[in-house]
């Protein structure tokens, strides 16, 4: 892995740039290229250990210890992470750390960790010069041998050791574990293959012959106190992915996306410490987003609504489609990941969220919204309602904190997660969306020209949602229907509905459209402005807001910040953002709706009074005020650590895990495993019959429950494709464990059984294999050697197809 990329593929501008940094003694800028190169690439490990060489030769040791540790959780099967990591440690005067090192590296290489051959492997590394190896430079003419030129004295004590150990046998596993060792590991029967892993265990204290001895420990200068301990600030990134997604095909902006563009545009108004960032599957990373043209992005949507115009598309297309200047972002040690929209639908986010949460020890705090596709979910598409339930699932493994825009929001997600995960107790801090939105649009009469909606002083009552069935239009028109039969349509005004057409929302649509009287008043209007939007607030008599349930309802808000009595049901988080002063009624009640309706517009004095108590709760807080309420929940969450995500789920034993991708309506562990256990860069998306792996390396990361020990049987359902056989090696706690063959995997279905012999307080098992590109998982099972039931289950659920009752 220390290898310097050959000219098949071709280093990339970043690595030869990287390099001329370097010879030029500038080892701080070709660390961070080196980091920006990893961040592409689909195997980032190599780049990450060059990333380690730069900081050691710069004298960020500390640093470089973490890039080291980050190259190892990227390949953890290669020795070369554990082997500088090594010499980075002796250069720290830290020699019991630094033995433990070489003797994984050396167990790595040679697949033994207490013989005679693997103790003097050890001392030979603890006597090589601990200095990083240089890259070679880009002018070097193209027959030079690629790699720097220490490469093979840096691996000749382990290879030499290797040779001791197993004479004239090759690398079974990319170079890894002596075939000899494979072979004696590997029992086939077929059908089905069943590979056999014998673990070897591990834990313990390293022994003392595994240490350097002072005399190779001589050979390195310490490095000096001042480059130690160097540890980067706390930073706040704010996923802005949703958002952006949303930019895509819209300009105006609802609901989430509304509170995201308001709280984003407060932190860029007041220069925030923060940094803005996109999740994007094909990187399995973040790009940065650059903070100036985010702000011009939101200012243009604020400005108008036709996505048309010259003017949005130039904001647009600066931050959607950056080109050569989206450069990865690394998110630095203590960093904290917020996500103010959503990410539920989005491949892959979680698993990318992993790998940063290792390598930058990140902490991820989303804010919650709503759980309305788990509490409504008739209210709901099904796809949603499934992706929310994904979402949601894997968001209580991986998150460290939780914003809830209110009580009510909090109490749903608290309650929810209670079912997942049972003690779990995320923090959770309520930041209420209570904020006057007036001062990001003035009103803009000129953009509601070419529209139905009315103009001053007609009176009008206004209804701000999309339609769809939870928003309820249906109790509102066949109310506004009753009004006009029972009133005239002289008497009562126009009620404007302002937003576009959303799902379920035919039976509103129906009655409208087969009622000539109400669909002369009833206005429709979509993809409205700001500004249009302001004006249709500042004119109206009063407001409407008829969802079935809400966790927050910002056009309620909206509503008392211009002054207007909004008509809300008493129910969800609207008993809390109608602020005691809003005009509740009966959910879902035509005759209340009706009736408070007709008090507002006929009986003297009462519009006047509710708007009167509507003045009295005086101002909402500004967005930066909701922006510091963030900033200090999150310094609060940092002073909290949670359980570590490989500790607050294990595989629980004879579970079969199904790794399709899942329909289920209500989060599940089963999800969240599913998620979990696929690890690194060689997974496609999930499908519905299973995961299917891309060619080269994947990982399955397994957590095991607490004081386990003994023999254990994994189960792996596979998808076969043919072609070459199926390698794999086995890792307990990061420490090699075993490899294994299936010298000719079958096409089409199959499953095999892999004993594994457990050591107590082994906490994670890796299984780390190559396959053939399109080879595929479609479920596991970790079990006792002796649970006979829950093989027989297993075995059953191969053979048999599944018995729905009903």
């Amino acid at each position: 892995m220390d290898a310097w990329p050959n000219e098949t593929p071709a280093p990339s501008a970043q690595q030869e740039q990287a390099a001329r940094l370097w010879h030029a003694g500038d080892h701080q800028g070709a660390a961070r290229l080196f980091a920006e190169a990893a961040a592409l690439s689909a195997d980032p490990a190599p780049l990450m250990l060059w990333q380690g060489h730069a900081l050691q030769a710069a004298g960020r040791t500390d640093e470089a210890l973490a890039a080291y540790e980050q190259a190892a959780a990227e390949a953890p099967a290669d020795p070369a992470p554990h082997r500088h990591r090594g010499h980075a440690l002796r250069l720290a005067s830290r020699p019991e750390e630094a033995g433990q090192a070489y003797a994984l590296a050396v167990a790595l290489e040679i697949g033994a960790t207490a013989t005679p051959e693997a103790e003097a492997a050890i001392q030979r590394l603890g006597a090589e010069s601990p200095a990083p190896p240089e890259p070679p430079r880009p002018e070097s003419p193209a027959g030079t041998p690629p790699g720097p030129a220490d490469l093979q004295a840096a691996r000749a004590p382990a290879a030499s050791a290797r040779t001791e150990a197993q004479p004239a046998q090759g690398m079974a596993h990319r170079g890894l574990v002596p075939a000899a060792a494979a072979a004696r590991a590997t029992t086939q029967l077929a059908p089905p293959a069943r590979p056999r892993i014998a673990m070897l265990r591990v834990g313990g204290s390293t022994p003392r012959s595994a240490q350097p001895s002072p005399s190779a420990m001589a050979g390195g200068s310490a490095v000096p106190a001042a480059a130690r301990g160097i540890q980067a600030s706390r930073l706040t990134a704010f996923d802005v992915t949703d958002l952006l997604l949303h930019f895509g095909h819209r300009r105006t902006l609802t609901g989430i996306q509304r509170v995201q563009a308001s709280i984003l545009g407060a932190s860029l108004a007041a220069g925030y410490e923060a940094s803005y960032v996109s999740f994007e599957r094909e990187r399995a990373g973040w790009r940065a987003v650059d903070p100036e043209a985010l702000a011009r992005l939101l200012a243009a949507a604020a400005a108008g609504a036709d996505t048309a115009d010259p003017a949005w598309i130039l904001a647009r297309d600066a931050v959607l489609e950056p080109g050569g200047n989206a450069l990865p972002y690394s998110f630095l040690p203590g960093s904290t990941l917020v996500n103010l929209g959503n990410s539920w639908g989005i491949p892959d986010y979680f698993r990318a969220l992993r790998l940063a949460q290792r390598q930058a020890g990140l902490r991820y705090v989303p804010f919650l919204h709503d759980c309305v596709p788990l509490v409504m979910p008739e209210h709901c598409v099904r796809t949603l309602v499934q992706d929310y339930a994904r979402w949601f699932s894997s968001m209580g493994v991986h998150a460290h904190a939780v914003l809830c825009n209110s009580e009510c929001t909090r109490a749903d997600g608290q309650r929810f997660l209670d079912a997942l995960i049972p003690g779990l107790n995320l923090p959770m801090e309520v930041v209420r969306l209570d904020a006057d939105p007036r001062p990001t649009a003035a009103p803009d009469a000129a953009a509601l020209e070419g529209t139905r909606a009315p103009r001053a002083p007609e009176p009008y009552v206004l209804f701000v949602a999309t339609i769809e069935s939870r928003k309820d239009h249906l109790t509102v028109f066949r109310t506004w229907l009753s009004l006009l039969r029972r009133h005239g349509a002289g008497r009562i005004p126009r009620l404007v509905c302002v937003g576009a057409r959303g799902w379920h929302a035919e039976a509103a649509m129906n009655l409208l459209e087969g009622s000539p009287e109400l669909a002369r008043h009833v206005v429709l209007l979509h993809d409205i402005s700001d500004g249009g939007l302001a004006v249709l607030y500042r004119d109206c008599l009063f407001t409407l807001y008829n969802s079935h349930y809400e966790g927050w309802g910002l056009p309620v808000t909206e509503s008392l910040a211009w002054g207007k009595v909004p008509v809300i049901p008493r129910h969800s988080a609207l008993l809390e953002s109608g602020e005691g002063v809003a005009v509740y009624v009966e959910p879902q009640s035509e005759p209340h709706m009706v009736a408070a309706v007709e008090r507002l517009l006929f009986e003297p004095g009462a519009l006047a009074a509710a708007e009167r108590g509507v003045a009295a709760k005086g101002r909402r807080r500004s967005w930066e005020a909701v922006l510091s309420q963030i900033g200090t929940a999150l310094e609060a969450f940092g002073q909290e650590e949670p359980p570590p995500v490989a500790e607050r789920i294990a595989i629980p034993l004879g579970h079969r895990i199904p790794l399709r991708r899942s329909a289920s309506p209500v989060p599940d562990l089963s999800i969240a495993l599913s998620d979990l256990v696929r690890d690194g860069v060689g997974w496609r998306p999930l499908e519905d019959w299973g995961a299917p792996m891309a060619e080269g390396r994947a990982r399955l990361r397994m957590p095991l429950p607490p004081g386990l020990s003994g023999l254990l049987r994994l189960h792996l359902e596979l998808r076969g494709v043919g072609g070459g056989p199926l390698s794999f090696v086995l890792l307990a706690d990061g420490a090699p464990a075993g490899a294994a063959t299936i010298a000719e995997p079958p096409e089409g279905d199959f499953a095999t059984a892999m004993p594994v012999e457990v050591a107590e307080g082994t906490r994670i098992l890796d299984l780390e294999w190559d396959a053939a590109d399109g080879m595929g998982l479609r479920g596991l099972m970790i079990c006792r050697e002796d649970d006979l039931l829950a093989r027989l289950d297993f075995l059953e659920a191969q053979r048999m197809p599944a018995f729905h009752a009903g």
